[in-house]
């Protein structure tokens, strides 16, 4: 399972990690009414979302009050053995294990291993989230797909935003240790910095090394620009900052 929040990298990461063959890697398969199935990570359209899975058995009740009645024999579903696969995990939000909390007793009684995916720039995660409305697209494939855009940001906001990202991760963090579940984490920045250290997680995920395995993606930054660039009042958001442990999440150049 690949747990994080939402901008963090996980489609990338997941991208990457289903690039290997023994492993079988879905999206956010918890998401609240989005029925059928998913057409991505390619190959995952073996198994429907939570509510697709409830609306087979109990057509026209939506998935707010049957998806925690089925949700184990869902994951049980899931997570069925499959000759081919070594390795089988989903994206899962901190939002929606907050909507879900039953699942870690489901993750803790079948040692489902936790890919904790950690983007260390809050600040990144923040403006990410509120550049999505101007975007055409969550996640784009090509350098030409690529987009400059600029946010004036509340300065008002901006810190007790960070605040809420950090409680959130510490809560998710204690969580985990409190559950005992066999959890490596992984930084966003760091899996950028060296495309090579994701190897090593496939040791932990029970997989050969597979270092003879190309873990590519096909998805591209979508921001090229620096806070500078890309933050209108910048110099605001800066004096804000300034004096807190989050001034150092301000990246000046590109």
């Amino acid at each position: 399972m690949l747990l994080s929040t939402q901008r963090s990298g996980t489609s990338w990461v997941m991208d990457r990690l289903t690039k290997h063959p023994q492993v079988g890697g879905y999206g956010e398969l918890l998401l609240t009414g989005v029925k059928g199935r998913p057409n991505w990570p390619p190959g995952s359209d073996d198994r429907p979302f939570l509510a697709g899975y409830v609306d087979e058995r109990h057509p026209g009740a939506g998935d707010r009050v049957w998806g925690h009645y089925y949700l184990f024999p869902y994951l049980e579903h899931l997570y069925e053995p499959r000759r081919d696969l070594q390795a089988v995990g989903f994206k899962l939000m901190y939002s929606q294990l907050l909507r879900y909390p039953e699942i870690l007793l489901y993750l803790r009684a079948r040692k489902v291993r936790v890919l904790h995916l950690v983007r260390a720039n809050l600040l990144d995660i923040y403006l990410s989230r509120e550049s999505l409305s101007k975007r055409r697209g969550a996640h784009a494939r090509s350098e030409s797909k690529r987009e400059d855009v600029k946010l004036e940001l509340d300065p008002a906001a901006v810190v007790p935003a960070l605040r809420r990202l950090e409680r959130e991760r510490a809560l998710v963090r204690a969580t985990l240790r409190g559950f005992r579940l066999p959890t490596r984490e992984l930084i966003y920045e760091d899996l950028r910095a060296d495309e090579q250290s994701l190897y090593g997680t496939l040791a932990f995920l029970g997989v050969a090394d597979g270092r003879d395995v190309e873990l590519s993606s096909s998805l591209v930054k979508l921001a090229r620009t620096s806070h500078r660039e890309s933050i209108t009042n910048y110099e605001t958001i800066e004096r804000c900052l300034s004096g807190t442990r989050y001034e150092q999440f301000l990246v000046d150049a590109a």
